[in-house]
């Protein structure tokens, strides 16, 4: 159905009365690039069903215990076994402020504060010692030291910290040659597929866990300060002290960084997928915070009734619902009721994923931009700005 110029922006507008979805364009993730950890593609999951035959006179007997049997696996031990090293246990001590206060002798009152300990899991993910863990159990940590599953203990340094996505990257003090967990490509994770939790949860080092993935892209959970959320959901038992520990595949290899729990119910957990946190490592090694770009502006997805009426593509797109006083986005002319399919030459597939590709781009960098403006398309280009804290 064609819509004259005027009606069909009209139509963009009228969606724009609901409440506001996203902070900012920093929603969540998009598809992040594949990790240098990431090994060739392999097979995950359960094999073939298995027939038992008769043992032949004078042969050796069959394995008993198959990896996998009926699809369904007969043991973790040996997933256990080649991870399990490359786990570490994370203590740390942070000053905390009380409710009392020290008068001193000129009447100036300062805030009392007492030390804290705290529990958390990691993974060492190189020889030479950085480890992978969540930005909330370091945060603010004075002291933090870590214990590998042969009791080797080593002071830890935090090298660089993304609070938006929950993820902090750790180096221990005089380490080298040392265990480490490979990368798999979380994109290829499939409902259904098999995973296992190790970690640290209630001071209790080293436990295993498993179960299956439950579902994939859970996003809009009630976790401050995480703008970008893509979580893998997990029935493997996750409890305190498990944040920041691995979700591993059948072969190893690292899915996700489990990372919260839904307390009202059990066997709820969630994991940060780890093509996420691969995209951002390289800043992360280079030091401090992560700083992110964007574009300035305020998007949500496409409503269905707006694509039926404007016949628009059922998937893909973000719309504009409000331009930020100042920011990028209104230097490049862009407006309430735009409709942005590509960035960067890239397609957009939804407003989550354009906020974490703007955010991934970098500060000052500029970028083309391919927007719909009623029934007219335009090409502009814009200069990305330094998010604000």
């Amino acid at each position: 159905m064609l819509v004259s110029r005027t009606v069909a922006h009209a139509l963009l507008l009228s969606f724009l009365s609901t409440p506001l979805a996203l902070a900012g364009c920093d929603s969540a993730r998009g598809a992040p690039k594949k990790s240098d950890h990431t090994p060739p593609a392999k097979t995950r999951g359960a094999t073939a069903d298995q027939t038992a035959t008769q043992q032949a006179p004078g042969t050796t007997a069959p394995d008993p215990t198959p990896p996998v049997r009926g699809g369904r696996p007969a043991t973790f031990a040996d997933v256990v076994k080649k991870t399990r090293p490359a786990v570490i246990n994370i203590y740390t001590r942070t000053q905390v402020r009380t409710n009392r206060y020290f008068v001193l002798p000129n009447r100036r009152m300062i805030p009392e504060k007492r030390l804290s300990e705290s529990l958390g899991s990691g993974f060492i993910i190189d020889q030479a010692g950085h480890v992978l863990t969540n930005f909330h159990v370091v945060k603010g940590a004075t002291d933090i030291e870590v214990r590998l599953f042969d009791e080797r203990r080593f002071k830890a340094d935090v090298v660089g910290t993304d609070p938006q996505s929950d993820v902090a990257l750790l180096k221990l003090a005089d380490a080298n040659d040392l265990p480490h967990l490979a990368f798999a490509d979380s994109d290829h994770l499939r409902v259904g597929d098999w995973v296992v939790a190790i970690g640290n949860p209630l001071g209790l080092t080293s436990t295993v866990t498993a179960g299956i993935v439950s579902a994939t892209g859970r996003k809009s959970l009630a976790l401050g300060g995480m703008r970008y959320q893509d979580f893998i959901q997990t029935d493997a038992s996750i409890n305190p002290g498990n944040s920041g520990g691995p979700l591993l595949d059948l072969d190893g290899r690292v899915e996700g960084i489990n990372t919260a729990i839904n307390p009202k119910g059990q066997g709820i957990g969630f994991a940060i997928p780890i093509n996420m946190i691969a995209e951002i490592l390289p800043r992360l090694k280079a030091g401090g915070q992560v700083q992110r770009s964007w574009l300035g502006i305020y998007v949500d997805p496409i409503p269905k009734p707006l694509r039926a009426e404007l016949g628009l593509p059922d998937k893909g797109g973000a719309l504009v619902k409000k331009i930020v006083p100042g920011g990028p986005a209104e230097d490049a002319n862009l407006a309430r009721g735009d409709l942005i399919w590509k960035i960067d030459g890239h397609d957009v597939e939804g407003a989550d994923q354009l906020a974490w590709m703007a955010g991934n781009i970098g500060v000052g960098k500029t970028v083309a931009l391919d927007v719909q403006r009623g029934d007219k398309h335009l090409d502009l280009s814009i200069k990305l700005g330094a998010q604000p804290n």
